[in-house]
């Protein structure tokens, strides 16, 4: 068994979370008709947590097996390989893959669409030159509008600037998909405002630790610095943690994307002023009931389906936080 199978976050075996990571008896017959893995980036991230959440949903409802897995790390694009290699070695019905990354997931998913498997892309989106060279024929794509979602990020930066000023950006990781499209929807917003100078981009790599220490480099060299974009929350933590240290929370304007509840905490606390929400949980849910559809045979309403984007504030979080409450009563 490969290592990856040891390093799996989680395994939902028959619907239920179990305490062993090996996947040995939990066959088909131990519980749904079909066996869907969801292979996810990461279970460091909540974002994911809340994508399995919206699977595991869906699986309870559909009568599925679905089986959980995610390498240790993030950037971990190895070991997440050969957790796709490992499920279609196990010859599971349908994979629902966010790939760590864009380019290098293709050949196993070649070898899983040769070996008869349903393959639904999640969130981060296959690299489509590598998979058209590759010969690879995707059966759906459930996630967001990234290019759109940091379009959406860069308008709300401009307006609490008064539309000038000049901004930085902590960017995902370099070549991955949706790093790449929030940066260019970024830019793009930018463009529109002659008064906002982008004054430094620097990867983060999605994490809150380094981007602690890239937002200290950058404050150093930009002591004027009034606004922020980070392209996910998680460095956005870290970076006003890192404006805080600095003595300059409030003077510079933060946006950030995913709408994790640390985020909305941050956005209460006047440390963070923005987020975009794209719904992790419907992606989840719908990948799953997408592969079910297909296993039994039936169309797709659309081969590709967007989530909607929202934009998160301080009014916006008050009336989650309100409803909430309402539902706990």
């Amino acid at each position: 068994m490969h290592p990856s199978l040891r390093k799996a976050a989680i395994l939902v075996c028959g619907l239920t979370v179990l305490s062993a990571l090996l996947l040995a008896g939990c066959g088909k017959e131990s519980a749904g008709k079909w066996e869907i893995a969801l292979i996810m980036k990461t279970m460091s991230n909540p974002f994911f947590i809340s994508m399995e959440n919206g699977a595991k949903q869906a699986a309870a409802h559909l009568d599925v097996t679905l089986y959980v897995l995610t390498p240790t790390e993030e950037t971990d694009i190895e070991d997440q390989i050969g957790i796709v290699e490992d499920m279609i070695a196990k010859q599971v019905d349908a994979i629902l893959v966010a790939p760590a990354g864009s380019k290098e997931i293709v050949p196993a998913l070649v070898r899983a669409k040769q070996a008869g498997i349903v393959v639904i892309n999640l969130d981060n989106r296959v690299d489509p030159e590598a998979a058209a060279a590759a010969g690879l024929e995707l059966d759906a794509y459930v996630g967001a509008d990234n290019e759109e979602g940091g379009f959406k990020a860069g308008e709300e930066l401009a307006k609490l600037l008064g539309e000038e000023g000049k901004v930085a950006m902590l960017e995902g990781i370099p070549g991955v998909d949706n790093a790449e499209a929030r940066k260019r929807g970024f830019q793009q917003a930018m463009a529109q405002y002659p008064g906002i100078e982008i004054v430094q981009s620097q990867s983060a790599h999605w994490k809150q630790e380094e981007a602690l220490n890239v937002m200290q480099d950058i404050l150093q060299g930009h002591r004027d610095l009034d606004g922020l974009f980070c392209a996910n929350d998680m460095m956005a933590l870290g970076a006003v943690r890192a404006i805080e240290d600095a003595g300059k929370t409030g003077e510079i304007f933060v946006v950030s994307y995913d709408n994790l509840e640390a985020a909305q905490e941050a956005i209460m606390a006047d440390k963070l002023h923005a987020t975009i929400e794209q719904h992790p949980d419907l992606m989840g849910k719908s990948g799953v009931e997408y592969a079910v559809r297909l296993l039994e045979g039936k169309e797709l309403p659309e081969k590709e389906k967007l989530v909607d984007l929202e934009v998160i504030t301080k009014l916006t979080v008050e009336a989650i936080w309100e409803e909430k409450q309402e539902q706990e009563r």
